[in-house]
């Protein structure tokens, strides 16, 4: 489904059965790097590793697809059955399956999408994805089946903005008021009934948690494993250690460190696929070393981001050139990336006012020395690596980064309250290409880690957001591309390539850019 997810904590998934034991071919287990809270995905992480499992028992109206290059996703039925649009496309009617069944026996019907936009656009549940319903005014209930969603305009965006978030379940989950939904994320594993082919079972806070086939999922034959078991393991080298031990059967989010180890070994197969994300850095605005554009173009002039590349991803990523990653098809194929150039990172901070005035080395503005913390997430190996050589570059133009890690669920709460100074992060880009919550001065305090604030990227994103069709907005995004490049409120580093590994036995796995789960519905032993 359309998302914007943050990369922070990427999933690290595999399965497997005890070396030498007999292999039970109903089941897998799953080593995840991954915070599972609550069921509940208004009020759960942003992740990528949490929307991939959530994804497996909660379905969407529609599903999309996973090519964005050459156009904008494509959408297939989920729960909805087929759509229709007035002729100007301000009333969308959907029609649900009639054989869509919760796991408890209840159907799935159009209460339950009335109920799911209430709940996404409620103040108190305070869904971090409820901006992609603000041309929705209403959602009517025409019949148990069919649902009409009414728009205050008529945007190119209107399937994946019906269709961002899972249907949940009004039955199970309205008794429970939603002021106090964030207050109480545990209660819904207690009233959980799922939409998707797997259910919940079981879970072991910290250590497991359990799906299993659901036996009233509409695809009859599908899932096709009975169990999935989902095992926390701590980073991506005690991943493939137990996945080259016979202990998992499929892993990915395999480092690019590792893949080496794992690329020729009998029984295992290595694939290297595309996905949405990029990973950069972002400069809060708000901090004085940071407010103006000119300081933070001496920043990426200095930074060697191919060396950081060669050296930590071994030929598994490139350099990142914009947010708009180089797999989507409005990508700017004319963006150069910044070069690495030293001496021209100088002379501009120079230009900007930063001198060493008392000879330390360090250079300083209004007295003020050049001195900040770059934080990043404890678990983010590359990222951690990453910011050592940034330290190094930047220390070579009279810069002092202070490197400094912070648990994940810490560290996003100080990004969005802008309580840092610069970050290394990353982003799984929302397919849509609405860059609203990252760029646009009304989504300063969330998203918007930066503060960045910009009129003529504002007007830009607006544009794209209301074209009837999105192909007619590329050259908006090629344009917000090169005010970004120019303004640098975040330096994209790179683009990664994920990995995954499987037992050579295993069929039908095929991840993508979605999600390292696309298909997990399909996966068997032959």
């Amino acid at each position: 489904m359309r998302r914007l997810a943050v990369a922070g904590l990427t999933a690290v998934v595999g399965w497997g059965c005890s070396s030498g034991t007999p292999r039970d071919t109903t089941r897998l287990t799953v080593g995840l790097r991954f915070d599972y809270p609550t069921p509940n995905e208004l009020i759960g992480p942003p992740t990528l590793a949490y929307a991939a499992i959530n994804d497996q028992m909660f379905l969407s109206l529609m599903e999309e697809q996973g090519d964005f290059r050459e156009a904008p996703p494509a959408w297939a039925p989920g729960l909805a059955e087929d759509w229709e649009f007035s002729e100007d496309r301000l009333q969308l009617n959907v029609r649900l399956r009639t054989d869509a069944r919760w796991s408890d026996g209840e159907p799935v019907t159009a209460a339950d999408v009335r109920f799911t936009w209430l709940a996404q656009t409620d103040g108190d549940v305070a869904w971090g994805s409820a901006y992609v319903h603000e041309a929705t005014v209403d959602v009517e209930v025409l019949d148990p089946h069919t649902v009409r969603f009414h728009f205050d305009a008529a945007l190119p965006t209107a399937l994946a903005d019906v269709s961002t978030g899972a249907i949940l379940p009004r039955h199970a989950w309205e008794p429970r008021p939603f002021a106090e939904w964030r207050g109480d994320p545990d209660w819904f594993f207690d009233s959980l009934v799922t939409s998707g082919p797997f259910r919940f079972e079981s879970r072991t806070p910290g250590s497991d948690l359990v799906l299993g086939r659901n036996p009233g999922h509409f695809e009859a034959d599908l899932p096709r494993l009975e169990r999935v078991i989902l095992r926390s393991t701590p980073d991506s080298t005690a991943l493939t250690n137990r996945l080259l031990a016979g202990e998992l059967d499929v892993a990915t989010g395999i480092g690019a460190a590792d893949a080496s180890r794992i690329d020729g070994q009998p029984g295992l197969r290595l694939l290297a696929y595309t996905n949405r994300q990029f990973t950069f850095v972002v400069w809060n605005t708000t901090r004085p070393w940071f407010a103006d554009a000119e300081t933070r173009r001496a920043l990426a002039l200095a930074i060697d981001r191919q060396a950081i590349v060669d050296t930590i991803w071994h030929g598994y990523a490139k350099v990142g050139r914009s947010p708009v990653i180089s797999g989507a098809w409005a990508h700017d194929p004319d963006l150069e990336p910044w070069p690495h150039d030293p001496q021209a990172a100088r002379a501009a901070l120079r230009e900007a006012g930063w001198v060493d005035a008392d000879g330390d080395g360090i250079v300083e503005r209004g007295g003020r020395p050049f001195r900040f913390e770059l934080a990043t997430y404890t678990g983010a190996g590359a990222r951690w690596d990453a910011m050592q050589m940034i330290q190094a570059d930047l220390r070579t133009v009279g810069i002092d980064a202070q490197p400094r890690r912070a648990e994940p669920n810490a560290l996003n709460q100080r990004l969005l309250e802008q309580d840092f100074d610069a970050a290394a992060s990353a982003f799984a880009i929302d397919t849509g290409l609405d860059f609203r919550p990252l760029f646009h001065t009304e989504s300063i305090g969330g998203f918007n880690y930066a503060g960045y604030s910009n009129p003529e990227a504002d007007r830009l994103i607006e544009s794209f957001a209301t074209r009837a069709d999105p192909l007619d907005g590329r050259e908006d995004l090629h344009r917000l591309q090169r005010i970004l490049r120019d303004d640098q409120p975040m330096l994209v580093l790179w683009e990664p390539v994920s990995l995954a590994a499987f037992n050579d036995e295993l069929e039908s796995v095929a991840p993508n850019a979605v999600s390292p789960l696309a298909n997990l519905k399909e996966w068997a032993w032959r």
